[in-house]
Order: structure tokens, then sequence, then C-alpha cells
């Protein structure tokens, strides 16, 4: 029909080539869609983690705003097919919060189908990929470093035994959000219903693709942010003001400190050792203690 009519063919476009859709590695998708031809029929393809971005079509004005109240259009499956039916400029843009500030959307000017060369298009046309990935499982922990982490551990617990040093709190940053820019996390609350001591840990997870965490220095406070393109903006960043530890109370903390993962721990360090008013009965508690985690240590062990 081609060879005999002249029909041209619809070309499909992958938005920011191999980079697809995102926020990371500076797309520049205006300077994308300059080198490319699109006409009525084509179909771009947007294709991104659904589960830190998504498409929306908004008007000019919505567009150049960032405003993405009253979209014309939102796509959200990770791998959108829009076809561009008629002329004129389409505007697609991120909805989640910093994104689109940070350059996430794209104008995308269509010309009629009859302005189509017979050549080529401006750049090749994506192809679809098959429809499954084969994906790579991270390296396990070996088992000899997570028994050498046992052991250190539970010497650990048995010096707190004997001399009654005091547990260090660990506290996951966000509890069970974590560290991100989704769900609209309010970091300073979080904080501030935390007690910081001295040797406290704090633990940052979070996917490495789409953030990380950057501390300036500064006395008494420990700062920290993403430093990924408007996450910091978008109030993914934490103000920990430490104490001294001997300002720890003997009761618990504020609120349940974090326990680390069975990947990485063996043992979920016990609740503090309650205050006795008795100085024999808190000896005899930490003889026990120490008796019992002795044992655990030969079990590891052997």
């Amino acid at each position: 029909m081609t060879a005999l009519f002249g029909v041209s063919m619809a070309a499909v476009y992958k938005v920011g080539d191999s980079a697809g859709w995102t926020m990371m590695g500076n797309v520049d998708y205006d300077k994308w869609a300059s080198t490319k031809n699109f006409h009525s029929g084509d179909v771009i393809v947007f294709e991104y983690d659904n589960e830190y971005h998504n498409v929306k079509q908004v008007t000019h004005e919505e567009f150049q705003s960032c405003n993405v109240g009253s979209p014309i259009a939102v796509y959200s499956s990770g791998s959108d097919s829009i076809s561009l039916k008629r002329p004129g400029h389409y505007y697609f843009l991120c909805g989640y919060p910093g994104h689109c500030q940070a350059g996430q959307k794209v104008d995308v000017l269509v010309t009629p189908s009859s302005f189509r060369s017979s050549g080529s298009p401006t750049s090749a046309p994506y192809a679809l990929p098959p429809s499954t990935m084969t994906m790579t499982p991270p390296n396990p922990i070996p088992a000899k470093n997570t028994m050498a982490l046992a052991k250190k551990m539970l010497a650990f617990l048995v010096m707190t035994a004997l001399f009654g040093v005091s547990m260090a709190a660990v506290y996951k940053v966000g509890d069970s959000a974590g560290w991100t820019m989704m769900g609209n996390v309010d970091y300073d609350k979080w904080a501030s219903t935390k007690n910081f001591h001295s040797g406290d840990v704090i633990v940052f997870e979070y996917d490495n693709e789409y953030h990380n965490v950057k501390q300036p220095e500064r006395p008494g406070h420990y700062y920290f942010l993403c430093g990924y393109p408007g996450h910091c903006q978008a109030g993914q960043k934490v103000d920990v003001l430490v104490t001294p530890s001997s300002f720890r109370s003997s009761g618990s903390p504020t609120s349940a400190p974090y326990a680390l993962p069975p990947s990485t721990m063996t043992m979920t360090p016990p609740n503090p050792i309650p205050a006795k008013n008795s100085a024999s009965s808190l000896h005899s508690f930490q003889l026990w203690s120490a008796f019992a985690v002795l044992i655990a240590l030969f079990v590891v062990a052997y």
C-alpha cells in the first residue's frame, strides 16, 4: 500500500530515548523534542518507574507554572503509549512534587502528517522492548560476614551485661516510610518525637537509583538531605539534634528504636536493663544476663 499510494507510516518515539522518563541524569527534554519531527498519527512512549513518576497532560499555562491540579489526562502505568492524533502542541509533565520544577516536562510539537517526508524520521523510531526483563538479584551477604557481625554484637552485649554500659538506640529515618520524597513525610515532625543521644544510630533506607544522603557539617546538629534535583525542596531533609549520652534517661527511648533487618543483624538488642533499687539485685541480673549471652555466643561459634 505504501509503495502504490504513498501512504506514510507512523513513527513511534520513546520519550528521552534510552534515559526514559526520569528526573535523574539531567535529561534535557526540550533538546530531545527539538531533534524530532512529530506528525499526526505518531506515537510517543513514556517509560518510567510508576512508584516514583507519572505522566500528566496539561495546558500551556499549567506547563509553564508546573501546575498539576487540573490535568487534561493522567497516565501512570509505567509504560504509556500516547497517540498524537492532531497537529499542535502537547504538553506533558511529571505530577510528583518537585519533578516538573527539576525539568521533568516536555513540549511535543506535532505537524500535519502531510508534512512528513518520504525518508526516515529525524532519528530512528523506538522499538518496543520484549515483555519480560531479566533482573540480576543483588549479591547475598556472605555467611561468614554475617557470623562475624553476630559475634561482635554478642561480645558487645556481654560487656553491656557485665558493666552496665548504656545501650545505643537505632532509629530508622521516617519510620515505616523510610527516606523518600513520596507520601509527604514530615521529617521535622519525625525528628521532634525522638530523643537522640551520642552513640545512637540512624538508618536511611531508600532506593539509591533515585535518592542519596548528604550531610553538611554542623556542631550539635546533624543535617541530612537528598541531593537529587527537587527532592530537598519537596521536604526530603531532616535536622537531627543530638545531646550527650549522659543525658540519656534510664527508661526507653521516646519511641521504639528501629530494629535492623534480619539480613544484616542476627539479634535485636534487648530493652534497656531496668533500674533496680537494690544494688545486689542489679548485680544478680547482670550476671544472669552475661551467662545467657555467653551460652548464645557458644552456640553461634560452634
